[in-house]
């Protein structure tokens, strides 16, 4: 169990990425389980070094602001996840629809990827951005931690012997404390907001889909949040507090070496904690739950990717524009000579 707790704090990180942030009373729910200690101290190193706590994007992705053309690599994590989630988990059915039509005409050779689908979204007028929703993986972590304290009581319930469930309290209340710092919500939603720009998401040239986002007034600058790692302010309570828990996760990790009655329950509680954490860490996850609230308005998809884009800025202007640059760099390159 001691060795176990040094082990997994990656996908610790990753719970912590999808289930923080918001203004809720309620501390979010990531529970306690192999990793923590590790990742205790890499929290240290990130709170005095590049004051980022998020992963790292794991795709490559572009984010275009329509109103200057300007193009960003995406270093945002959650702009990560809205484009790894959306083809398998969040697409409308209207763009399913015309995705399958646009693949079967395109012909045989080609019944997996042809052209260019791009799907038209606007911020929500219903929702605030940055407030994230709550669904049933997020509160099953209260689910998990009662059930990891509930075995952790049963040694001391028959056999009298409560270090177990001593152990599991403090490293769930040391779990949910981490996850309630501020800092989560401030690297979440590092943008401005209320804004009226039109973005375009998209993983890069050669990808089946490109996202357009019309901002309303109302929306995330995601143009802003795609940069927002380079300059995030830190807190200077934030490298000690993080120096605090680390200090209580060698205790929790010293007070476990010293057990040596009923181990297989506090083994078990760890067990369930890391099965939960890496189902937590690597689940999709629709927009809303990350602060990014859409209603969907259009799709365009055509077998030839430059008349996806000229049916795109008949419709709205300027958003096919922007897109050249990424899906024809040779035309542009030529277009900028004149």
């Amino acid at each position: 169990m001691s060795l176990l707790l040094l082990v997994g704090a990656d996908v610790v990180k990753g719970a912590l990425a999808q289930q923080t942030g918001g203004d809720s009373w309620l501390p979010p729910p990531v529970v306690f389980s192999f990793g923590w200690v590790t990742y205790s101290f890499s929290g240290i190193l990130a709170a005095v070094g590049d004051k980022t706590f998020l992963p790292a994007p794991e795709l490559p992705a572009v984010v275009m602001s329509t109103e200057w053309g300007y193009h960003r690599t995406n270093n945002s994590w959650v702009i990560n996840r809205l484009l790894r989630d959306y083809e398998d988990y969040w697409m409308p059915r209207q763009v399913k629809g015309r995705l399958t039509q646009m693949l079967a005409e395109a012909g045989v050779r080609r019944r997996r990827r042809a052209g260019l689908c791009v799907s038209v979204f606007e911020a929500s007028s219903e929702k605030k951005a940055g407030v994230p929703d709550r669904d049933l993986l997020w509160y099953s972590g209260y689910v998990v931690a009662a059930l990891q304290l509930a075995i952790a009581a049963i040694p001391w319930a028959l056999y009298g012997v409560w270090q177990e469930f001593a152990v599991t309290a403090l490293g769930t209340a040391l779990a949910f404390l981490t996850a309630s710092l501020q800092h989560w919500t401030q690297e979440r939603w590092a943008c401005n907001k209320n804004s009226n720009k039109t973005f375009v998401l998209t993983r890069g040239n050669g990808a089946q889909h490109a996202i357009v986002i019309i901002g309303a007034g109302r929306g995330l600058d995601l143009e802003d949040l795609a940069t927002s790692s380079e300059g995030l302010p830190g807190k200077r309570s934030t490298p000690i507090i993080y120096s605090g828990l680390a200090v209580l996760w060698c205790v929790l990790l010293i007070t476990v070496c010293g057990i040596e009655n009923q181990t297989w329950f506090l083994l078990a509680v760890g067990t369930i904690g890391m099965i939960h954490t890496i189902i937590i860490a690597g689940a999709p996850r629709k927009p809303g739950l990350f602060g990014i609230h859409l209603t969907y308005k259009d799709v365009f998809a055509q077998p030839k990717v430059m008349k996806t884009l000229q049916e795109l800025e008949k419709s709205y202007p300027g958003c096919g524009r922007s897109m050249i640059k990424t899906f024809f760099p040779g035309i542009y390159g030529k277009m900028s000579n004149y």
